[in-house]
């Protein structure tokens, strides 16, 4: 019973995700696998055995690590850390000593874990077969350039000359140099054109993607001005799409016609 039970609550909350579209969050089987992990915790705390937490700590620890690497850097991370912890369900009685553990939960977790571990890779085996590959770091270099010289270009119009700067940011986020390089662009733009505010923001974005880019801490979409969140994700335009190899629905369509130029 609690292996049905546990297959049918898994296969409940990932297709519920999948038909909502929470889990185009990549943040969402991370969450839930350490989500599921702090049950055995509990469970000592409950039972009042020192040992036993100390136990379950280490191991929540280990699960704790390769599920937020999985979120940073690739969510077979995060399948294999259900899986696993499933697999950890099955001798945890062995390996811990937890009084506080209900006789039903290693069957029913075991059960929950790896279903929703193999959804998870399912579901990542088919979004990698519909998707495009992405260009890889160092083939993106010219894409970015070509924008750059296209803003440089256009140095006596400031505004259409950003927006082919906002262009190269799109693309340099997956590089951390192309990208640094383009908020250093960005922050020559603000020195010419005396907007303080500007310049405050592309100093502190330097930093950031000087430190975060080969992380995957990068907001996809993002135009890297001052005039919008760091940290908020946007549409892509359809033809850097094209370029990055991304799905479709996280793109925006062609611009039927040209818009108007004018300030930022």
């Amino acid at each position: 019973m609690e292996i049905l039970v546990g297959l049918t609550l898994a296969l409940g909350v990932s297709l519920g995700g999948t038909l909502a579209g929470l889990d185009r969050d990549r943040a969402f089987y991370a969450a839930v696998s350490l989500a599921v992990g702090t049950y055995y915790i509990l469970f000592a705390v409950m039972g009042g055995s020192s040992e036993a937490l100390i136990g379950e700590v280490a191991a929540y620890a280990v699960l704790a690590v390769v599920a937020v690497l999985g979120f940073r850097r690739n969510l077979w991370l995060v399948a294999f850390a259900l899986v696993g912890h499933g697999g950890f369900d099955v001798f945890h009685g062995q390996l811990i000593a937890n009084d506080g553990v209900p006789a039903y939960w290693p069957t029913f977790c075991m059960s929950y874990d790896v279903t929703a571990g193999l959804y998870l890779a399912c579901l990542l085996h088919r979004r990698s077969s519909d998707t495009p590959q992405p260009l890889g770091r160092r083939a993106i270099g010219p894409h970015v350039q070509s924008e750059l010289d296209a803003a440089s270009a256009l140095q006596a119009n400031p505004a259409a000359s950003f927006r082919r700067l906002e262009r190269a940011h799109v693309l340099s986020q997956l590089s951390t140099r192309e990208h640094v390089r383009v908020h250093w662009h960005m922050l020559v733009w603000g020195l010419r054109q005396r907007d303080m505010k500007e310049i405050a923001g592309q100093v502190l974005r330097i930093a950031g993607a000087a430190t975060k880019t080969a992380i995957g801490l990068v907001p996809l979409g993002n135009t890297g001005g001052a005039n919008v969140s760091p940290l908020k994700p946007m549409p892509v335009p359809a033809d850097l799409a094209e370029i990055l190899g991304i799905t479709a629905r996280r793109a925006q369509p062609r611009p039927t016609r040209t818009p108007a130029r004018g300030t930022r």
